[in-house]
């Protein structure tokens, strides 16, 4: 019985998947066949071509991850001499998959040195992000992304976002400050995702699931809400807040990686890149977020050469996740710029 229940929640994973993408893409193409500049619509097959490829090249992993973990499993309590999927049902009954992969990927110095990267980046900026361009742009279930990029990939949903921002106009938005819920949402994920290296055994699981939880608050709750207003934080506050944690938890894993290693840290750091199937995974998503995140602050309009400049010599050096609210403060100064000019 318990076997039949979890090859039922292992289906149900990937059923899931399918029915994320499929109102994500469902969008997607309407816009893409109704759109008709030229430029946006490279633009938007391009970032569709970057989501094709690191999907391809981050679930190599995930499904080695899979066949290590069921290996694992059967060399540690003897394979069963019952069909296949009766061995995969006792696996999935034996295993908490997702707290293997997260645990195999949040232990260790330079294992969570690749993975804060993308976990800040993630319940910050990118929240921020989707939060302000899917209400600016009327793009629709903005949720789905966030939910898309926990169970597959943040790379393969940041692309799949990019070309429906690519494919939508924008329109102008009064509102610059943030509904409550949505503030204490993201700087609460954050503070999650900084005490993750600090949690226990027990602890673990549950901080995990806050921050996955959290992050996907803002993108539920209604679009910019004035029923606080007197508590709404301005934008460029919010986006100042998650660049200074942000850069605490870089700074604080980097150095942790520098002084318990007595080999250079760049080795250090590409060796643990392929030191297990889950920490490839995670350390490739880290990696085509990045440079996806680059390629569209060059190729965005708005300030496209100064913020272009930004984040292309400072991403590869100090992360995404700390480069993309110091892009989102010069995205804010330019409107400021604007609106007085």
């Amino acid at each position: 019985m318990d076997s039949a229940v979890a090859l039922i929640i292992f289906a149900s994973y990937f059923l899931i998947i399918i029915t994320l993408f499929g109102i994500v893409l469902n969008e997607l193409l309407q816009k893409y066949g109704l759109h008709r500049d030229s430029f946006s619509r490279k633009r938007a097959t391009l970032f569709a071509f970057l989501a094709v490829v690191s999907f391809a090249h981050t679930w190599y992993y995930m499904f080695r991850f899979m066949e290590w973990s069921f290996r694992d499993y059967e060399s540690k309590v003897g394979a069963y001499d019952g069909s296949f999927i009766e061995r995969l049902g006792n696996w999935l009954v034996g295993t908490a998959l997702f707290e293997q992969a997260w645990r195999t990927v949040c232990y260790g110095a330079s294992n969570w040195w690749w993975s804060q990267q993308l976990c800040s980046y993630t319940v910050g900026s990118w929240t921020i992000f989707i939060f302000v361009e899917g209400n600016r742009r009327n793009i629709r279930h903005v949720w789905a992304y966030m939910f898309l990029g926990q169970l597959v990939a943040i790379s393969v949903a940041s692309n799949l976002f990019y070309v429906a921002i690519s494919l939508s106009a924008a329109r102008p938005v009064k509102q610059v400050a943030f509904h409550p819920v949505v503030s204490c949402s993201v700087l609460l994920s954050l503070l999650a995702v900084a005490c993750t290296p600090l949690t226990s055994e027990h602890t673990f699981l549950p901080n995990l699931l806050l921050m996955h939880t959290l992050a996907m608050v803002p993108l539920l709750c209604g679009p910019y809400l004035d029923a606080f207003k007197d508590f709404s934080m301005n934008v460029r506050l919010l986006h100042t807040q998650v660049l200074f944690i942000s850069v605490c938890i870089h700074v604080s894993s980097s150095l942790i990686v520098f002084f318990s290693s007595d080999q250079p840290v760049a080795a250090v750091l590409w060796s643990t890149l392929f030191s297990h199937p889950a920490q490839s995974s995670i350390g490739w998503d880290v990696i085509w977020t990045s440079a996806s995140f680059v390629l569209w602050s060059i190729l965005t309009n708005q300030t496209s050469t100064r913020r272009g400049i930004v984040s292309l010599m400072l991403t590869p050096l100090v992360s995404v996740g700390v480069v993309a609210p110091v892009v989102a403060l010069v995205d804010e100064e330019s409107r400021l710029i604007r609106k007085t000019e």
